[in-house]
């Protein structure tokens, strides 16, 4: 009997807190549910700030007879709307920025406050106050328990045996599990379901209780494995980093070695003419080797971001492999290698940008002919298939293993990355190489049988057929030469660059003027009124779009030709400049060739506009 009564009191105390707590969630859910409808129906009118819109989403509660008080306030805490059905019951002003608070209990009312939000940005404070019949709900079912109670405490005499079982297995069976779930952490363990109600409610929150352990366990495994990968990514392009900026110290300075010998060969008074001419040979060359690597990396970042823009047309697969098996030429040349090119009697077209291919399949050449051996074989396949365009560059050169294949096309990853490798580059050109295929539609693959068996790259491209485009327009010539000398302005913070092109543009007989900063630049310009300006965009005083807006406005330098010289070559910055006024965009470094055809057209611009007029 002692037995029984416990077990019915536990069951009874178990049941009861059961319902209490299930019946206050649900009171407070309905709560949370209101209040959620009422700010979303609400935020509009605070954003408006129309008080009779927020009065009417709080007058709809009176459908609601368990809500004895509803308040909207603002965000300076003023009141702004109401509706209670009891006197006082909603304050005039609540302090600026009140802590959200609720939903809680008091006697037997819930009351519950919530922030008025829109996009982030809190726009006031709602205020609920409802009814709740919990206490009589829970006395109710208390007197139902206490009643079964009873009854089961009287009839247990003669059920004691039956139920003993009944009552203590399930619970036994119970412990069972939690132990065992303990032990082995096998959350998928269940307590048997029994056919007696009170113990399977207990029953069944047990295993429900289980079941979510099992949930919450399994979620943070694959978080885990996630965070796992992550980390390992994360390690991995860290050891790129470390490995690219070891690769960019050694390609720096494997240029700028010979370049500071060159110029201690150019101070020696001794030095001999040929010697000089050498020297500003190797310059020339190394300077050209570190404007690649840059434009290397800008074209990988370029096309990495989305950013890279190709100029479409149809190109003669056959042409362009001959202009690119010119360029690899001198490099097999000084290998003793045999670079052929074995392509069809007819042209092979593909739709894409001529310069970009060239680099492609400039690069391509380059690498096969510094990875082959002295006296090796380079070949260059162009066939044609049903619908694709085949480029196969075959080498006997020192080949690459199975392993490396794929990530060799990864950025700043190097087949070779031993000391004897020399100058190879950054690691970067298969990767742009690939990229810019990719843009074409096409792919790029490598096979190599293995170390030392050569390898080949094989390049497919869609087939443009001759008649679906038209035949592209010439190029037009290049520029004449200069008819006569032009006044320049020359505006730049970087003294070496701007002396620099002030000397080599007076050895043409131009007239030359440099400036240091923007508003030198805008006071030179409109005392001179130069026929040109090359105007730097970052310098001091005044940046060079504040130099071609003034220039720009002003009646006596508006019709002079503006030019952009700057370090910035994104889109978005040439666009920046044609806005502010410039007629060109140059990036740094200027070739001198382009310079000189630049100020060609604008000299002819310059004539045509002014006919007959001599100054």
């Amino acid at each position: 009997m002692l037995t029984t009564f416990f077990a019915v009191l536990l069951s009874a105390g178990a049941l009861l807190t059961y319902e209490l707590v299930v019946y206050r969630q649900a009171g407070v859910t309905e709560m949370r549910t209101q209040a959620d409808l009422i700010t979303r129906s609400t935020a509009a009118a605070m954003e408006l700030k129309d008080p009779r819109a927020a009065w009417e989403n709080l007058y709809l509660l009176k459908q609601q007879p368990r809500i004895v008080a509803a308040a909207v306030y603002g965000p300076d805490g003023a009141l702004i709307a109401s509706h209670t059905t009891q006197p006082d019951a909603v304050n005039a002003r609540i302090p600026a920025n009140a802590a959200v608070w609720g939903p809680r209990f008091s006697g037997s009312m819930l009351e519950m406050t919530q922030p008025i939000e829109r996009d982030g940005q809190r726009l006031g404070m709602l205020y609920l106050k409802a009814r709740h019949d919990v206490w009589r709900r829970f006395s109710d079912f208390a007197m139902i328990v206490l009643a079964v109670s009873a009854v089961s405490l009287a009839a247990a005499f003669y059920l004691f045996v039956h139920l003993q079982r009944r009552i203590t297995a399930p619970l036994e069976k119970m412990t069972e599990v939690a132990r065992d779930v303990i032990g082995s952490h096998d959350w998928s363990l269940r307590a048997p379901a029994t056919d007696y109600k009170d113990l399977d409610v207990l029953v069944d929150a047990f295993n429900r209780m289980l079941s979510e352990c099992e949930v919450r366990t399994s979620e943070l495994e694959r978080e885990m494995v996630t965070r796992q990968g992550v980390e390992q990514e994360l390690r991995h392009a860290d050891h790129q980093k470390d490995v690219f900026l070891a690769t960019l110290a050694h390609e720096l300075r494997n240029p700028l070695s010979p370049m500071t010998s060159a110029v201690a060969l150019l101070q020696m008074p001794a030095a001999s003419v040929q010697a000089r001419d050498k020297a500003l040979v190797v310059l020339e060359r190394q300077l050209r080797h570190i404007v690649r690597l840059v434009n290397d990396l800008l074209d990988a970042s370029r096309v990495a971001t989305g950013k890279l823009s190709l100029d479409r047309g149809r190109v003669d697969m056959g042409e362009l492999l001959v202009i690119a098996c010119e360029m690899a030429q001198p490099q097999a040349r000084q290998q003793a290698l045999q670079l052929e090119l074995h392509r069809p009697a007819d042209a092979l077209f593909v739709e894409g940008d001529a310069v970009r291919l060239t680099q492609v399949f400039a690069n391509l050449l380059s690498n096969a002919c510094r990875y082959t051996p002295h006296g090796g074989r380079v070949d260059i396949a162009l066939a044609a298939q049903a619908e694709w365009v085949v480029i196969a560059i075959e080498d006997t050169g020192i080949g690459v293993e199975p392993a490396m294949q794929e990530r060799i096309f990864d950025l700043f990853e190097q087949a070779d990355k031993t000391l004897q490798r020399g100058n190879t580059g950054l690691g970067v050109g298969l990767t742009l190489s690939r990229q810019i295929i990719e843009l074409h539609g096409g792919t790029l693959s490598l096979h190599s049988e293995g170390l030392g068996k050569g390898s080949r790259f094989t390049v497919r491209l869609p087939r443009l057929l001759v008649d679906t485009l038209a035949p592209a327009p010439r190029a037009a010539p290049p520029s004449a030469a200069l008819l006569r000398p032009l006044r320049i302005l020359i505006a730049d913070d970087n003294v070496d660059l701007s002396e620099s092109f002030a000397d080599m543009l007076s050895a043409h007989g131009h007239h030359v003027e440099v400036v240091h900063d923007g508003e030198a630049a805008v006071l030179a310009a409109r005392r001179t009124v130069p026929d040109i300006a090359l105007v730097d965009i970052g310098m001091p005083r005044l940046d060079g779009y504040g130099v071609a807006r003034q220039l720009r406005a002003d009646v006596r330098t508006q019709g002079m030709h503006l030019v952009a010289i700057s370090g910035w070559g994104q889109d978005a910055d040439r666009k920046a400049a044609i806005e502010a006024g410039f007629d060109h965009h140059l990036l740094k470094p200027v070739a001198p060739e382009d310079l000189a055809q630049l100020l060609g057209e604008a000299h002819r611009a310059f004539e045509a506009s002014r006919p007959g007029e001599l100054r």
